[in-house]
């Protein structure tokens, strides 16, 4: 079994990071996996200023659900303060709520596709200055499917395609969902980027952060307990690994600083290790 470190990262924030011996040559490129988590994905952005922080350019990124927003911002080469003001204009709310479902079915997210493509100023996924890859799930064969050309805000929209409230968003021969449900660390999509090293960052939801008390509460636990036991499997041998525990820095009230500041802290601790020849 190889070698784990673990590291408290901050007292607000239960954090972990693990990195393990890597024969990796020296110069070897970069990737990041960032992986879903809704509005938890704040603390994604303080991962980007944290490499802005210490001069760490990745060779690559790939996204799943939240993951996918900030790494396609972050391959089109957008800075910190430009990623944050277009994530507040972003509405993760199902549009329209339950009533919206019962009368009128599953909607589309035009305005997310929309919105990221304004951002990146129309480009696709070749031409942003780092390789950039979103996950999806096919509704069909139950299968990932790595989305590595093509309009960024459309690879956007299909990984972030909840089933129970979006479409499938229709991609070549694919009827895409929320890449969480194959994928929720996209792990195997930065090294099909060609990374040599990777680092995972997990900021999903974890059962333990909150009781259930309702059927609804069950049947989210129940989700986020298959999440979380993909997300281990999948980033069992990466080379590096975050996981943040954030949950509680939005229970009663969204801190968004806070979640960007928990990712920020999180990237700093493993900066010696990163940025080793």
């Amino acid at each position: 079994m190889r070698r784990r470190d673990f590291v408290t990262v901050a007292a607000a924030t239960t954090s972990a990071v693990v990195s393990r011996p890597t024969s990796a040559a020296a110069g070897s490129s970069i990737g990041f996996a960032l992986g879903s988590g809704a509005l938890h994905g704040w603390a994604h952005i303080g991962i980007v200023r944290g490499c802005v922080r210490i001069g760490l350019q990745p060779f690559a990124v790939a996204g799943c659900n939240v993951g996918a927003v900030v790494g396609a911002l972050w391959a089109a080469g957008l800075s910190v303060d430009e990623i944050v003001r277009i994530a507040h204009r972003l509405d993760w709310q199902p549009s329209g709520g339950t009533l919206a479902l019962l009368m009128g079915g599953r909607r589309r997210n035009d305005a997310l596709r929309e919105e990221i493509d304004r951002a990146v100023r129309g480009r696709r996924i070749a031409d942003l200055p780092l390789r950039f890859a979103a996950v999806a799930s096919d509704a069909r064969t139950g299968q990932s499917v790595i989305l590595d050309s093509g309009p960024v805000g459309l690879a956007v929209e299909a990984s972030c395609a909840a089933a129970v409230w979006n479409e499938p968003v229709r991609v070549g021969n694919h009827e895409l969902l929320d890449g969480s449900l194959t994928a929720p660390v996209p792990v195997e999509a930065v090294r099909r980027l060609g990374a040599q090293r990777i680092v995972a960052v997990d900021v999903a939801y974890r059962p333990y952060e909150e009781a259930p008390s309702s059927a609804s509460d069950y049947a989210f636990q129940a989700m986020h307990i298959l999440t979380n036991a993909l997300a281990r499997e999948q980033t069992r041998q990466v080379e590096h690994l975050i996981k943040l525990d954030v949950h509680h820095l939005m229970r009663e009230r969204l801190d968004v600083a806070k979640l960007i500041d928990a990712g920020e802290a999180a990237l700093m601790q493993l900066a010696p290790v990163l940025m080793q020849n």
